[in-house]
């Protein structure tokens, strides 16, 4: 097939892709800069060395981004299949050279989604392709599956506490765990974090760390590992903090489904920062939101907590220009850690155990254990 041949401005061609990086390279125009198959111009390939459905950078319309399945297609783009699977149609491509490709052959970018040729020649020359976060562009996601290790694990330790499989809060460590608001403003500063690796029954914990495993690695992939554990970790506390301001001193919480739903709005304003359909993503978020509200003995406060959280943070996280990111992405992660850590405190604060109550010894649900009341 063929590709641009030098024109009358251009210097000539020492290779493939030209002397100066591609042909036809014009130093003043920025897309031919960083591209090696530039627009509008033709010369010979060997054949087959690069597919014959080509869709140059040119016939996507200003201000559109391929995305993944269900994107943004540019007006025009034509129907055609995947370079690397002939079987799977697509109506996407890379956004630095135009090969089409299905959402499997495709990684986020800084820009867009890269295909796996435009990211293996960044590696090869040095320059590490990074995703709208400032995350180094294909490293695999592992901070989501390490934090369903811990999960499990602290849930096989109350269950081994408590002696029963499916009921982990009749046991000690369970209880001096979980948040309780009145235990908190007694002393128990820990439980604001360690409540959210605690599951009240084996259902409770495959639910959450289902929901985990399925929305986990796509966000940390965007993020990296060390923003995805901030966002995580934000966000069961942002569920705490409106526990703790919006719910009574005695509610018993515990579980990871505040830190889960943080990941899901950190994963809506990602999607919408890349011009992802978020059709599917809004509807899930949606249903949960329903089951939240409607179901009993549900902590809707730390639904929404999380899920406010995640979501300022994660915008925090994609959304500020590479200059000033990662003074942005830190700023942001103190100031909310602050606030929450405000909130906590001053709400503890305000709530003392009442003298008639009186803890039982081994911890165990009975009475006086949520005897509490407020100023």
């Amino acid at each position: 097939m063929t590709y641009p041949p030098n024109g009358p401005d251009q210097q000539p061609s020492s290779g493939p892709f030209g002397a100066s990086g591609g042909p036809g390279h014009h130093p003043q125009d920025p897309y031919q800069q960083q591209s090696p198959y530039p627009p509008g111009q033709y010369q010979q390939y060997p054949q087959g060395e690069y597919p014959q459905n080509q869709f140059p950078h040119s016939q996507y319309s200003q201000g559109q981004v391929p995305g993944q399945a269900g994107g943004i297609a540019p007006q025009g783009f034509p129907q055609t299949t995947c370079t690397w699977h002939a079987d799977r149609p697509t109506a996407v491509g890379c956004s630095r050279c135009g090969r089409p490709a299905c959402p499997e052959c495709l990684t986020p970018a800084s820009v867009g989604q890269h295909c796996r040729v435009c990211v293996a020649e960044a590696r090869a020359t040095g320059r590490v392709p990074m995703t709208v976060s400032g995350a180094p562009v294909g490293v695999p996601p592992l901070i989501a599956s390490v934090l369903i290790g811990v999960n499990v694990l602290v849930y096989i330790v109350t269950a081994v506490n408590a002696g029963s499989f499916n009921e982990p809060q009749g046991g000690r460590i369970f209880f001096e765990l979980a948040m309780i608001p009145g235990n908190v403003g007694a002393g128990n500063w820990w439980a604001v974090l360690t409540a959210g690796f605690l599951h009240f029954g084996l259902i409770h914990l495959v639910v959450n760390m289902m929901s985990l495993y399925f929305i986990g690695p796509t966000l940390e992939q965007v993020l990296g590992r060390v923003r995805f554990l901030v966002v995580y970790l934000l966000s069961l506390l942002g569920g705490s903090a409106a526990v703790m301001a919006l719910g009574s001193a005695s509610d018993f919480n515990a579980g990871a489904s505040g830190a889960v739903f943080g990941i899901l709005g950190a994963l809506v304003v990602t999607f919408k920062r890349l011009r992802l359909n978020m059709t599917q993503l809004v509807s899930v978020v949606a249903v949960n939101l329903i089951i939240t509200f409607t179901i009993p003995q549900i902590s809707w406060q730390a639904h929404l907590g999380g899920l406010v959280v995640g979501a300022a943070v994660g915008a925090a996280m994609v959304y500020p220009r590479p200059a000033i990111r990662s003074k942005v992405q830190v700023a942001t992660s103190v100031a909310v850690l602050v606030v929450l850590a405000a909130v906590i405190f001053f709400r503890a604060g305000s709530i003392t155990p009442s003298p008639s109550c009186a803890y039982l010894e081994d911890g165990r649900q009975g009475a006086g254990v949520y005897c509490l009341s407020t100023d």
